[in-house]
């Protein structure tokens, strides 16, 4: 950890090493003497550092699987002038030793107490998620519509990134142009993927799909966007939008996609070049803007990568 963090930056930096990096040698650093931990398990309660670092080494030594973190969100509360509490959600994907992967949802409070050397953790209380309660129910009812809606809800959507897949998309955004005259369709592409992939490994390049996602949804949020195959994702922006409010939204997506590239560490800038066609200038269907689209993004990787091409009218 360098430089002074927000609570936030705090605890997505804990949550990356406890979880992905399964580094534990850390924690004497960041972890207040009073540490005390709830987990999701009937029986994970740590009431000192001590007993905590007890389960820490059961836990290496009993199970060999990896975690990547898909989706995160983090609120701080101020509680007294050193102190906060930080709330949020994580969606995890486990792979084990069977090959089937595993999603996990669970929730989480941090107590953190801010000293001469930067935040230290107070208190974690960890806890899952009941899938079958609806909201406004006290006790669920719902169980067999719930499945139902989540058969449908992977049926539509991409199972790494959580963007809608290519055949849901296509559909969406069809239904958009055909129910308004005017929108942008952005085609993202990742420069040199195959050379991360092979370099730094399919795990890792799964890491930065995801977090690529995660920042098109950040920058993106009115939009309907997807994930089309290997590191290519399509953003469709409904509606009237003059190019400087579009302009605004690529400099948000660039920040924030920047940023997460801390978390990531792969010791090199990761960039992504970008192809722009507009409706309905470039065409009135789907299939067509996603064309030339495509044709600006090859513009922008003929042109040096790490760029954005927006396709002029006629060309």
């Amino acid at each position: 950890m360098n430089g002074p963090q927000t609570p936030e930056e705090f605890c997505r930096f804990l949550w990356h090493q406890y979880l992905e990096e399964r580094r534990y040698d850390f924690l004497a650093e960041v972890v207040d003497p009073a540490l005390s931990v709830i987990g999701t398990g009937a029986h994970e309660v740590s009431r000192n550092v001590q007993a905590f670092e007890a389960a820490m080494a059961r836990e290496s030594g009993e199970w060999n699987g990896t975690f990547l973190i898909k989706d995160q969100w983090y609120q701080t509360t101020a509680l007294s002038d050193g102190c906060c509490l930080v709330i949020g959600e994580l969606v995890v994907r486990e792979s084990t030793g069977d090959g089937i992967p595993y999603d996990l949802h669970f929730r989480f409070t941090m107590v953190l107490r801010k000293g001469d050397g930067g935040w230290k953790l107070v208190h974690v209380h960890q806890s899952v998620p009941d899938p079958n309660q609806t909201q406004d129910e006290f006790f669920p009812h719902r169980m067999v519509e719930q499945t139902g809606q989540q058969i449908i809800y992977n049926l539509r959507h991409d199972s790494l990134t959580g963007l809608l897949n290519r055949l849901y998309l296509t559909e969406t955004a069809s239904r958009l142009i055909g129910n308004g005259p005017q929108g942008w369709l952005l085609v993202l592409d990742i420069d040199h993927f195959k050379d991360i992939n092979d370099s730094l490994g399919h795990p890792f390049g799964d890491k930065v799909l995801i977090s690529l996602a995660q920042s098109v949804k950040s920058a993106f949020s009115q939009a309907v966007a997807g994930r089309v195959g290997g590191d290519e994702f399509v953003v469709y922006l409904p509606g009237e939008m003059p190019q400087a409010a579009l302009e605004r939204l690529l400099a948000r997506f660039k920040g924030d996609w920047e940023e997460s590239q801390q978390a990531l560490q792969a010791g090199r800038p990761i960039t992504v070049s970008i192809g722009i066609s507009q409706c309905p200038r470039d065409g009135a269907d789907y299939e067509t803007l996603w064309q030339r689209a495509d044709e600006a993004l090859y513009t922008a990787k003929k042109g040096g990568r790490n760029q954005v091409c927006i396709r002029r009218g006629g060309e």
